[in-house]
């Protein structure tokens, strides 16, 4: 299922890095995080943006919402959420392989 591009940074971290994981989709922390918890979703199979998945991954992607949901009300326990997807360059998207932010808020 998984499919690479050698060049891009989503494609290339180490599964050891997953704090949740499907087949279809990915969970770490963020690297520059908002907030405390800040996670990003990421697909598995490269794909520019939400507009470029497939209907399989874009139907599975509540499952992994809410287990990543699961493991930061466990560890943080915030009072809300945002999710955010940036979807091209003139939308603030930096890297260009589907990733959804979500961003707990306190």
């Amino acid at each position: 299922m998984t499919q690479k591009v050698q060049s891009c940074v989503f494609c290339n971290i180490e599964p050891e890095k997953y704090i949740v994981e499907d087949e279809h989709f990915y969970a770490i922390p963020d690297h520059k995080p908002r907030c405390k918890g800040h996670t990003l979703i990421i697909s598995k199979r490269h794909r520019e943006n939400y507009f470029e998945l497939d209907a399989e991954d874009a139907a599975r992607m509540q499952e992994i919402v809410l287990k990543v949901k699961k493991h930061l009300d466990e560890k943080y326990r915030p009072k809300g959420y945002r999710l955010l997807m940036n979807c091209g360059g003139a939308a603030g998207q930096i890297v260009f392989h589907f990733h959804l932010h979500v961003l707990p808020y306190y």
